[in-house]
């Protein structure tokens, strides 16, 4: 098992997941560090709302 204390931690190579902004993903890609870039945006694109209306449908 890998060491987990925070020194251990920042011993290994660096992976990132990237939830939003494609920006940040790539900056980081750019500098060669390997990120997985997850496309996301709020539920009823931030309406809380709509949000609250869907949730009640289980949608």
């Amino acid at each position: 098992m890998p060491d987990q204390t925070p020194n251990g931690l920042l011993s290994q190579p660096i992976k990132v997941i990237n939830v939003g902004l494609d920006g940040f993903a790539n900056e980081l890609s750019d500098q060669g560090v390997p990120v997985l870039q997850v496309k996301w945006t709020p539920p009823a694109g931030g309406d809380a709302k709509l949000a609250e209306l869907l949730s009640k449908l289980g949608l």
